[in-house]
């Protein structure tokens, strides 16, 4: 659908792509079959090789023959948030296809102008700086944003060869703008980590899980809302939340929600998690408020659940521990929103589709972000028929972990190679 009226440009971008990834999935490409021998294919020993990764004795050649004086700008940092699950898994995917100079490990090239080859980084803000002042024959800027582009970006903009985005939703916004140098890159996730069980719980309950930094944009308070409505209806449902917020700060502006009440007092996440159930007549004791957890035991909280909730306001990405929820063959109720609409289908997930816009202003009236909500019956009735229809969310479930196996890091960095030599 138009994010707007008369803007078909984000149509036709999602048709390509949706074309585009078809294609993929059914032809690989001259080059990577004519890599494989006979008697590679005919290797039977395992699973058959992830098109992404080329065969071990032919690594060094491949990675010779792509590799053009490539430069990564992307810092090291922890994974247990969006930025450094993406950029280790992006970093690593590369590493196996290619060679490349990673900046964050050469200060000495971090503000050299004129490199020789390509520079693929991030972008640091809603004005489009670069991460690294460096510069060279091409400059390839990689960005997620939920605020609304600051004017200085259709200006910065035309110093990158491309500006790729992480959702279609953001390729939309920079298109508004004017912004036509683009190009689009999703997130993916790591098939060894996320993956469907078998295992049935024995417990009589029916869990609901939601997860993302507690912060208005990802609407927890719709969440406790709406769990709260089925709570007085049902004994058995229960919230799972992996909620846990590095910046707290973040998140004052869910003051602004009209669905809870909201007061941020505790010493301690649980204390502060307690009190705003406490508020908000939720009784705590059905509620699982999890800490911080390392992003390799996430799977493990996943299966204990038996939905998953996005009711997202707005994903400048496709919002990562959705796509990694759903990789484990679990089924979502989630907003048919902003980056989420790349990932969600009617097959594959219980989509919210009932949206009214939900505008953010500054202290001078000004337009910050333009999101939308979904309408808290629509989640209720969505819940309520994954509580009555367990077998059928189970089918979705299981078309989602079948979706997804095509969201790999080595598929999303073979992807991105190909955006490097464009």
């Amino acid at each position: 659908r138009q994010s707007e009226p008369g803007n078909w440009a984000g149509v036709f971008h999602r048709v390509y792509k949706e074309l585009e990834s078809a294609v993929t999935r059914n032809n690989f490409g001259d080059a990577f079959l004519n890599l494989h021998s006979k008697e590679s294919s005919a290797n039977t020993a395992g699973p058959a090789p992830d098109p992404a990764v080329f065969p071990d004795n032919q690594n060094a050649e491949i990675r010779r023959m792509n590799s053009k004086n490539i430069y990564l700008g992307f810092p090291k940092i922890q994974e247990n948030y969006g930025w450094g699950v993406v950029c280790n898994n992006l970093r690593t995917g590369l590493s196996k296809l290619t060679e490349f100079e990673s900046l964050d490990e050469k200060p000495d090239l971090q503000n050299k102008m004129n490199l020789s080859g390509t520079i693929f980084q991030l972008l640091k803000d809603l004005e489009f700086n670069p991460l690294y002042e460096a510069r060279a024959e091409k400059n390839i800027g990689y960005t997620v944003f939920e605020s609304e582009l600051a004017e200085k970006a259709v200006e910065n903009a035309k110093r990158y060869y491309k500006v790729v985005a992480a959702s279609s939703w953001c390729v939309e916004k920079m298109h508004y703008k004017g912004i036509r140098n683009t190009d689009l890159l999703i997130q993916g996730i790591d098939p060894a980590l996320y993956y469907p069980s078998d295992k049935v719980r024995k417990d009589n309950l029916f869990v609901i899980f939601s997860g993302g930094k507690f912060e208005l944009r990802k609407s927890q308070d719709m969440v406790l809302k709406a769990v709260k409505i089925l709570q007085e209806k049902y004994d058995d449902i229960i919230l799972m939340n992996a909620w846990f917020n590095l910046w707290p700060q973040t998140m004052y502006a869910a003051a602004q929600s009209s669905h809870i009440n909201f007061e941020l007092k505790g010493n301690t996440w649980e204390e502060i998690m307690n009190h705003l159930y406490a508020i908000n007549s939720i009784d705590p004791k059905k509620v699982f408020t999890l800490p911080l957890v390392p992003n390799n035991k996430l799977r493990d909280i996943y299966l204990k659940s038996d939905v998953g909730l996005f009711p997202n306001r707005c994903e400048g990405g496709t919002n990562l521990v959705m796509m990694e929820y759903m990789a484990c063959g679990k089924p979502v109720v989630g907003s048919y929103n902003s980056g989420q609409k790349d990932i969600l289908t009617e097959k594959n997930s219980l989509p919210l589709l009932k949206m009214k816009d939900f505008q953010l202003r500054d202290d001078d009236g000004r337009l910050t972000a333009d999101w939308e909500e979904p309408d808290i019956d629509e989640i209720v009735a969505n819940l309520e028929y994954a509580y009555f229809h367990r077998d059928e969310i189970k089918q979705i479930g299981d078309r989602a972990a079948e979706d997804l196996k095509y969201y790999s890091w080595d598929k999303v960095a073979e992807r991105m190679l190909k955006i490097i030599r464009s």
